[in-house]
């Protein structure tokens, strides 16, 4: 029995509600016992039973429903997990396709709430004590209902206005069942199919596993909302709900509440006081200001999210959705913006392969013709005269073309930057957001090549180099030892006419020269003069000379290619 077979023989019950739910838009068959137990006993693999159970097979009233429509009345259907899932995906056409992310789009995060007894019950055994002893009024009629909560208005002893956000009862359970079902089958899919594999199945739902966890646990956005209130405090025009952690826990979390006006309109924005322009300016520049400073931004900038009190102040809801970028990942977009910066094609080419990582065996040819064509479309022309969203909905379209998967955390900082552009448009404001973005960009350029970070680089590379010479001795003798035993088999042949061999050698050594040389006179090594490491001056020597070996030896090979192709012109010619 495969482990796959196991995992939803175990969640049997779970899966056989979701495929009926599927069948009832058109997508499955119900489920049987005898289709399971065939399953089970391995006479079929399980995604081929799976896929049996995937027909079309409706009624007339499904079958008026568009394929999206279907699509997104099954996943509200199932609840939490389906449709934070959907929402991940509407914003990965890299994965499923722009017409299917477009669909999803339209998924209503919406759900019933709990019947009122159930969520006061909830609230009272997360908290440990009667409703009245928490708060001096409650109301148990819940005031909005998403996902994964639903939210109550209260109000505190101490007469403070609050919101209590309260996770669904049985979410968190359905959630478990639910990824070790999506666990099981995005391992299978990837075994058996390489046309899948190349999404990487696995990867995506272990990055949705972290997601949604993590939404389940409120104590998270409690977390969020202190890391922001410190970060951003000092903005004077911005304002922010407050956890109340004594009120609080991981189902249960409770919050000041923002009163305002809800952004619906220009006339909204108007009434509470703000210029449209400034109001769009102003909240792309906040959003921008977690981007780049912190790397931690709110990910959900849509209206319903912005509350606006009036004197000019904006609030931000919703701190459940938090985008990160790793450092490994800012550095990525340095590179990228730097090569947009110089309209350096292959470097953006280049770029954008490393930040996508194709699978195995993809054409990296046709791949770079593809990226190439579109960077030169959009990227390298002038950015604020195009529309962000077609940019990225192109970018994606060539990524699904090619197998290439965008990582989650680039694929959110994108959808946020597309979502306040589209705030603008539906205030009637073109958003610019090259011009936004040009003092952010002036400023990774100006860290980028800062002294003290490229001294830092040069510490870390000599850092590097000093732990691989190290080590280099006993590489060599197991190399040499795996040779001997026949373990380890080398067919060398080189044929190095022009001396590349030499070259290479010699720019190895003025490579490691130059950063040995920063590290000991950055250390002040002694024996030293003037303050100055003697050994790191003889470093800067060796390297300056080698440099210069080097590019003599290139000019010369140069200047005898010039003369091979003069005599091959002068041949045709003739």
């Amino acid at each position: 029995m495969t482990e796959t077979a196991v995992v939803l023989l175990t969640h049997r019950a779970r899966l056989a509600q979701i495929l009926r739910v599927l069948a009832h838009y058109g997508i499955a068959e119900v489920l049987d016992d005898d289709t399971l137990e065939a399953m089970v006993s391995g006479r079929r693999g399980p995604l081929t039973v799976v896929s049996e159970w995937l027909t079309a097979k409706v009624d007339p009233e499904v079958a008026r429903m568009t394929p999206g429509e279907r699509i997104c009345a099954a996943l509200s259907e199932l609840g939490t997990t389906w449709v934070k899932l959907g929402q991940m995906l509407s914003v990965r056409p890299d994965i499923v396709g722009p017409a299917m992310a477009s669909a999803l789009a339209t998924l209503q995060t919406g759900v019933p709430a709990d019947d009122p007894d159930i969520s006061l019950a909830r609230v009272e055994e997360a908290l440990g004590k009667p409703i009245g002893d928490l708060f001096a009024s409650y109301t148990t009629t819940a005031f909005a209902s998403g996902s994964v909560a639903e939210v109550h208005e209260a109000v505190l002893p101490d007469g403070r206005a609050v919101m209590v956000k309260v996770v669904h009862a049985g979410a968190v359970e359905r959630s478990a069942e639910d990824l070790a079902i999506l666990h099981a089958l995005a391992s299978q899919g990837e075994q058996d199919d390489p046309a899948l594999a190349q999404y990487r199945p696995t990867q995506l739902v272990a990055e949705f596993d972290t997601m949604l966890t993590r939404a389940l646990d409120l104590r998270n956005e409690a977390q969020n909302l202190r890391f922001f209130g410190r970060m951003l405090g000092s903005e004077p025009d911005l304002v922010l709900p407050v956890a109340i952690d004594e009120r609080s826990g991981p189902q249960v979390l409770t919050m000041t509440r923002v009163d305002g006006v809800h952004m619906t309109g220009r006339a909204s924005v108007e009434e509470a006081g703000w210029e449209v322009e400034a109001f769009v300016r102003r909240a792309t520049e906040i959003y921008l200001e977690m981007i780049f400073r912190f790397g931690v931004f709110h990910a959900d900038p849509h209206p319903g999210n912005f509350v606006l009190p009036g004197g000019g102040k904006l609030g931000i809801l919703d701190f459940g959705d938090v985008g990160r970028l790793s450092p490994t990942r800012r550095s990525q977009l340095e590179d990228l913006v730097l090569s947009i910066a110089a309209h350096d094609l292959d470097s953006l080419v280049d770029a954008v392969i490393d930040m996508t990582n194709p699978a195995p065996g993809s054409n990296l040819k046709a791949l770079r013709s593809a990226v190439g064509a579109w960077a030169d479309q959009y990227l390298l022309a002038a950015v604020g005269s195009l529309d962000l969203a077609e940019i990225v909905t192109s970018a994606m379209s060539v990524m699904h073309d090619h197998h290439m998967t965008l990582p989650s955390d680039l694929a959110l900082f994108f959808r946020v930057l597309t979502e306040l552009q589209g705030i603008g448009a539906e205030l009637g404001v073109t958003s610019n957001i090259e011009e936004l973005l040009t003092p952010y960009l002036n400023q990774t350029i100006q860290e980028r090549f800062s002294p003290r970070r490229m001294a830092r680089r040069a510490r870390r590379s000599a850092h590097r180099w000093s732990t691989f010479l190290d080590g280099l001795p006993d590489d060599l003798t197991a190399l040499l030892d795996g040779v001997r035993e026949g373990k380890v088999a080398i067919d060398l042949n080189i044929h190095d006419v022009d001396h590349v061999g030499d070259r290479l050698v010699d720019a190895a050594i003025a490579a490691a020269s130059i950063l040995a040389s920063a590290q000991l006179v950055s250390r002040s090594t002694g024996p030293t003069v003037a303050g100055v490491s003697v050994p790191g001056l003889v470093a800067a020597g060796v390297g300056a000379v080698t440099w210069r070996r080097l590019a003599a030896q290139r000019k010369a090979h140069r200047s005898l290619s010039a003369t091979i192709r003069d005599a091959v012109s002068v041949a045709r010619a003739r």
